[in-house]
């Protein structure tokens, strides 16, 4: 027996097709995006999961139900599944159960290599990434003929360049910014208005206050899966704009926009920093060298659900178009400078100023740290602390001790290996 809750759409394609059959082990290996699926072949259970892990997939066996796999924790809660009972398909991996001998078997089709860079001149690289993004692009839009594009543009220069990518392809593109309210000078919506201006797309200006921060919070934590301060802090952004978005398609009838985002790119390139706020440092980074933090980073992306799950909760499918380039993208030779990589793949067709600006993180707010999602939260008392308790109360688990159990290295808990 097989019982599924997977809401969370398969964006994926081969060479060859674009509506895919059941996905096993050997197609899995030669897609292209993102997926989740779980079918019954025989007496076997089939999982697999793609090569980055974006669709979250997690399964447990239930003596009634059989198989139960969801796209969340809270479906498998729901379903009866205690927490401690419940696992998950690593990235880029098949998961086979036999439901007659009750043996599970993980086979992988994609492991990440032990550090990021190549000897492949970087040009070449460049060439690469920009045919990936512009099929990829072109795929989209025919998986999603009838949709507008909604861009969430920041400001900066991951965002501005998929904005770019995405104008060739989708003749109806919104740009959303988020900005915190009292925020009144931001540079991040001027940027994000100058990038808008140049492409003549509308921009709608999203402003948080503090009550929609908290207000978004239990939501951010529930569909995000994560109890990790930037993780829900991340998810809070998006819930956000999800909801500006979700209102606008409603109050406009028109077909569910695709949302677009520049996701990605900095965990592939490494592009993150700890931030300082109120005598304590925040988002802190393994202690890594440059090559291997980017591996980790990208391994990571298989925990926390704050893009992908969190505009799902609003009935919104997202693409991060980053992911279906990310193997070029890590051979990209370290040290990287972001600057050079962005106007590589734009070429002429955006001025300087819009490739090279840095931005500030919507959950800092602004350069000093003093509003935005992390003061805000922190002052109010909601800590790491009070986050792992929260998340412990939403998933009805008795002890947050377990959850070092659940997340190790970045990866949500997989079925462990037979003892020998």
């Amino acid at each position: 027996m097989l019982e599924t809750h997977l809401p969370i759409a398969n964006m994926c394609w081969s060479d060859t097709a674009i509506a895919l059959p059941q996905i096993d082990f050997e197609l899995a290996g030669r897609l292209t995006g993102r997926f989740a699926t779980a079918f019954r072949d025989g007496r076997t259970i089939v999982l697999a999961r793609d090569a980055l892990g974006i669709n979250k997939l997690f399964f447990s066996y239930h003596p009634a139900r059989g198989v139960v796999a969801a796209s969340y924790l809270a479906d498998m809660i729901r379903a009866g599944i205690a927490f401690r009972d419940i696992y998950s398909v690593p990235a880029g991996s098949v998961v086979s159960i036999d439901l007659h001998l009750r043996t599970v078997t993980t086979t992988r089709f994609h492991t990440l290599p032990a550090t990021s860079g190549s000897l492949l001149p970087a040009e070449a690289l460049l060439t690469e990434i920009a045919a990936g993004l512009t099929t990829g692009l072109e795929r989209l839009s025919t998986m999603y003929p009838d949709a507008p594009a909604a861009i969430c543009l920041s400001g900066g220069a991951d965002s501005t360049l998929m904005a770019l990518y995405a104008k060739r392809q989708f003749p109806k593109i919104v740009a959303y910014t988020y900005a915190y309210e009292s925020d009144q000078s931001s540079e991040d919506a001027a940027a994000a208005r100058k990038v808008a201006q140049h492409f003549g797309i509308d921009l709608r200006l999203v402003r948080a206050d503090a009550d929609m921060i908290f207000q978004s919070l239990e939501r951010a934590i529930t569909f995000g899966q994560d109890w990790r301060d930037f993780n829900v802090h991340a998810a809070i952004v998006n819930d956000i704009l999800a909801a500006a978005i979700s209102a606008d398609h409603r109050a406009g009838r028109h077909s569910p926009p695709i949302v677009l985002t520049g996701d990605l790119m900095n965990e592939l390139l490494g592009d993150y920093s700890p931030v300082c706020y109120a005598g304590s440092t925040y988002y802190q980074l393994p202690h890594l060298g440059p090559g291997k933090l980017r591996i980790a980073l990208t391994r990571g992306i298989q925990s926390g659900d704050r893009e992908v799950g969190v505009f799902k909760a609003h009935g919104l499918d997202v693409a991060q178009p980053y992911g279906w380039t990310f193997e070029r993208l890590l051979q990209l030779p370290d040290p990287v400078v972001k600057s050079k990589i962005i106007k590589g793949l734009a070429g002429p067709d955006l001025p300087e100023e819009m490739l090279s600006r840095p931005k500030v993180r919507a959950q800092i707010g602004d350069h000093e740290v003093r509003s935005g999602i992390l003061p805000q939260l922190v002052g109010a008392g909601y800590d790491n602390r009070w986050l792992e308790a929260a998340f412990c109360q939403a998933f009805g688990i008795p002890d947050t001790r377990e959850l070092t159990q659940f997340v190790r290295a970045g990866i949500y808990r997989p079925f462990p290996r037979p003892s020998r």
